[in-house]
């Protein structure tokens, strides 16, 4: 995999890069082979208020593959779902729950 040029084909987490949130892509060219991880300070009252959004939207909590992570809404039935972990005043997001062990752990 290689670094892409980032493509806001996922309208879930397109907020995360309006508002200056670190944004990587990477992907085999012309595979569909792609993996999105991003990061955006918030407050923990600025994370609420976008989750509850979210989980208006169809995100989940049940079957969390690690704690804090909310599946995001379903963006196409061929499309993997990501989801976001909230902590230490940043939010994560990846594109894969099978990505979810890259999101750092909570610090103490």
């Amino acid at each position: 995999m290689q670094p892409i040029v980032f493509s806001t084909w996922n309208d879930n987490m397109h907020f995360m890069a309006d508002n200056d949130g670190l944004v990587c892509e990477q992907g085999v060219p012309n595979s569909g082979e792609v993996a999105v991880f991003a990061a955006l300070e918030m407050t923990a009252e600025e994370w609420e208020a976008k989750k509850s959004d979210l989980i208006n939207l169809g995100a989940s909590e049940a079957n969390a593959s690690m704690s804090g992570y909310l599946q995001e809404p379903e963006v196409d039935i061929n499309v993997s779902r990501g989801g976001y972990v909230f902590r230490d005043g940043l939010l994560y997001y990846v594109s894969s729950d099978h990505l979810a062990q890259w999101i750092p752990q909570k610090t103490d």
